[in-house]
């Protein structure tokens, strides 16, 4: 009973969850539809790859392109998107599986417009917003005001797009911003400790060198 509890406190929000699902999918006008198809390709987990090159491309040639921001600092946020990944794929895949939600088609069937073949259990969190999220976390600090606000709007396109697929509830799209923001915390938090290891073992070697 009391699981059931939290389940409608924190994850049907009082039934918020369904309604706010039901308004931004059925109230997709067709014409938009293909933007929704759009956001939901560029949640995909398949660009990882092409993101760890981009950013070690830049990385390579940060001098040429922005002279303003270090390449370590680039290649700090390249390590910490490549370890959020690999925390994410763990913690994703435990909660997709153990909570085992259903999907807004499985759970209101006839009520949720499907714009693509989904799935119709583990609904919990969206992957896609996941990657959003680490995406999102990775280029923050990187960008300049302009971008950030790209980067705002690609956040919320990809849950938004997950959602007027009928591929997952808003809860699930907020879970997976929080996964996704949790995972790259503890990422940068375990590159930044050992970068500082690191220089702290470097700088000790040269000083005995010295002596």
């Amino acid at each position: 009973m009391a699981s059931v509890d939290l389940k409608w406190i924190f994850y049907d929000w009082y039934g918020w969850n369904v309604q706010l699902f039901e308004v931004l999918n059925t109230g997709l006008p067709v014409a938009a539809q293909p933007l929704a198809h759009v956001g939901s390709a560029l949640g995909s987990y398949w660009a990882a790859p092409f993101m760890l090159a981009a950013l070690a491309l830049w990385a390579r040639y940060a001098q040429a392109i922005s002279p303003t921001i270090s390449p370590v600092k680039i290649r700090l946020q390249a390590y910490c998107f490549g370890c959020a990944c690999l925390l994410v794929l763990i913690s994703t895949s435990v909660l997709k599986w153990g909570l085992d939600f259903p999907r807004p088609s499985a759970a209101l069937i006839h009520s949720v417009r499907v714009l693509a073949p989904v799935e119709r259990s583990h609904s919990f969190p969206s992957g896609h917003s996941v990657y959003a999220a680490l995406v999102f976390a990775a280029l923050w600090p990187l960008a300049g005001a302009g971008f950030r606000f790209v980067l705002v709007v690609f956040l919320f396109w990809v849950g938004f797009a997950r959602i007027a697929m009928g591929a997952h509830f808003p809860a699930d799209v907020l879970g997976g911003w929080l996964v996704g923001a949790g995972c790259t915390a503890m990422a940068c938090a375990t590159v930044a400790n050992k970068s500082a290891f690191l220089r702290g073992i470097s700088l000790d070697g040269r000083t005995n060198r010295q002596r």
